[in-house]
């Protein structure tokens, strides 16, 4: 098995051997914005999911992990929250908690950060199938943030 690389809409990410990924980006409703959002994971992604993995997450099992970046409009680069950290951050076991999920479910866990990066604000959420294995499916996932890249806003 080989590695593969998705390039799209600014992102860039190089996925292991076992991992499914997309990088897209929603239509805009009439007056509204859609940002990239990059969706990786240890199972097949179904073709329907939201945001945050909602139609995903329930597929996990114990050793899968989901993650999701998801880019916010221009003007969040400018509020604390999305402060510049020169690239995606890490995650460290200690980070997730089953309580951390948009719907707890059990015997997951997940953590969520927001960012900055090449002038770009972002949401990083990550949800672990086992909160028992968060110890061995952080690098799991750290690999996958590490190959990140983001080419900055022009």
């Amino acid at each position: 098995m080989t590695t593969a690389t998705m390039q799209a809409l600014g992102l860039a990410v190089t996925l292991p051997p076992g991992w499914d990924g997309r990088i897209y980006q929603r239509p805009a409703d009439p007056g509204a914005t859609t940002h990239p959002i990059l969706h990786a994971a240890t199972i097949p992604l179904p073709p329907v999911r939201g945001d945050f993995g909602g139609g995903a997450v329930d597929l996990l099992g114990a050793d899968d992990v989901f993650l999701s970046l998801l880019e916010y409009h221009p003007d969040s680069v400018s509020q604390a929250l999305y402060r510049a950290t020169g690239g995606v951050p890490g995650l460290t076991p200690d980070q997730f908690n089953p309580f951390a999920l948009q719907r707890v479910v059990p015997g997951q866990a997940g953590c969520q950060q927001f960012f900055g990066c090449g002038g770009r604000a972002f949401c990083l959420y990550v949800v672990i199938g086992g909160f028992a294995n968060r110890v061995a499916l952080t690098p799991q996932a750290n690999a996958v943030l590490s190959s990140v890249h983001v080419e900055p806003r022009r």
